[in-house]
């Protein structure tokens, strides 16, 4: 268990320590100079990697797609293949499908009369427009006469030479060729409704008539057959499960405090338990965005290439997945005996070792620790891996004291 150091509660004893040695008198510090105080050193090092974190992971297939019928019917055929019977028989799990292919058939004849009866519909819809249209084409006619008639009428009207009633005869046909051409056109814009329509139930029709046959969406194979020779398919209740096992998923959950080891892209190494001592790679496809807030753990999802179609859906995956921050910041690591708390410059240091004059002293080196780790502290600065420092008698230290090492 790691936690960052306590300034106040680490520096308790050391400074009983320190202020005790600075309280010595001169008589004491005269001897104390010239006979070596006994110690022992150790060597700073590097902390120890942490050891990978182990999630248990679920394989799934990459698509998954429960087929089934759109609309209703009688299966009447079942694709086939052959068994390990040597026996060919209908599709059963594992079997490889193609996307497009034929899986199931219903029973086409009622839909084969519903299309041809749309078709009728549709033909008459549109010899319905041909008549509007060329009833239509008459009033137009009939109507450029009318008014060619009305403008003569008009002339001789003006010259007197007509007489009003044969004017006002003239003027009620034209009036007349404008109504029977309005009509017209409206005939025929609800002909071209009609037409429409029927062409729009022919397009349904002729739908319905193609989804007899069952298609598969999608490469991959069968993961269960829900239907048999003669049974009644009804819309929307899957009758296959086709999945995509060329490539798999792996889904696993972990907690916030370790999300910073994952990122997607990341390459992801994996063993199944079918598959003792063997590995596959993987690569992480996407981090949740949101926790679930249930399980408060945010979900991972891993691609696995699986072109051997070995990994099948259900098998439970290890994933080990070591904490890249902490081995990115891994520091120098000295012993806790040798850190001493110096309260005079509110600061921590550690006692080295070094020749003066023939004799070993010791020097202060002021150091930043880091965070505690079992019996060991972590140096964030001061140290390098290799110095050598004093861990036992550091606290009765001062610099300048001779020292000798002891084992």
């Amino acid at each position: 268990m790691s936690y960052p150091i306590n300034a106040a509660a680490l520096a308790m004893i050391p400074v009983l320590a320190f202020i005790a040695g600075c309280a010595r008198g001169d008589a004491f510090a005269n001897r104390e100079r010239v006979q070596a105080k006994a110690v022992r050193t150790a060597i700073a090092e590097l902390a120890n990697l942490p050891e990978p974190m182990t999630y248990s992971a679920i394989i799934a297939p990459d698509a998954q797609v429960d087929v089934a019928f759109r609309i209703s019917g009688y299966v009447v055929s079942l694709d086939h293949s052959r068994a390990a019977d040597g026996r060919v028989r209908p599709l059963e799990p594992g079997a490889p499908v193609k996307a497009g292919a034929v899986l199931a058939r219903i029973r086409a004849a009622d839909y084969q009369a519903v299309e041809a009866r749309a078709r009728g519909t549709r033909d008459e819809a549109n010899a319905s427009v041909s008549a509007a249209q060329a009833q239509a084409a008459e009033a137009e006619a009939a109507l450029t006469q009318a008014e060619l008639d009305f403008a003569r009428a008009a002339v001789l009207w003006e010259q007197e030479s007509l007489t009003k009633p044969a004017y006002d005869g003239s003027k009620a046909r034209l009036d007349m060729a404008r109504a029977k051409v309005d009509a017209a056109r409206a005939a025929v814009a609800a002909a071209q409704d009609r037409s429409v329509s029927a062409a729009g139930q022919l397009r349904e029709a002729q739908l319905a008539l193609g989804d007899t046959d069952l298609r598969a969406p999608l490469t991959g194979v069968v993961l269960e057959r829900r239907i048999e020779l003669g049974t009644f398919a009804t819309a929307g209740t899957p009758a296959f499960v086709v999945a995509d096992l060329q490539l798999v998923k792996a889904r696993f959950n972990v907690p916030d405090t370790a999300l910073h080891a994952f990122r997607t892209g990341q390459p992801l190494p994996l063993t199944v338990d079918a598959f003792p001592g063997e590995r596959f790679e993987g690569r992480i496809l996407s981090i949740a965005p949101a926790a679930d807030p249930r399980a408060r753990s945010f979900e991972v999802i891993v691609s696995i290439p699986n072109p051997g179609m070995q990994l099948r859906s259900g098998m439970i995956a290890s994933i080990q997945a070591a904490d890249d921050a902490a081995s990115a910041r891994r520091r120098v690591q000295i012993p806790i005996d040798a850190l001493v708390h110096d309260p005079v410059g509110d600061r921590y240091v550690v006692y080295m070792t070094e020749l003066t004059g023939g004799a070993s002293v010791v020097r202060a080196v002021p150091i930043k620790p880091g965070v505690l780790v079992g019996n060991r502290v972590e140096i964030l600065d001061g140290l390098t891996v290799g110095q050598r420092v004093v861990i036992s008698g550091a606290n009765l230290l001062r610099p300048g004291d001779r020292v000798t090492e002891i084992q």
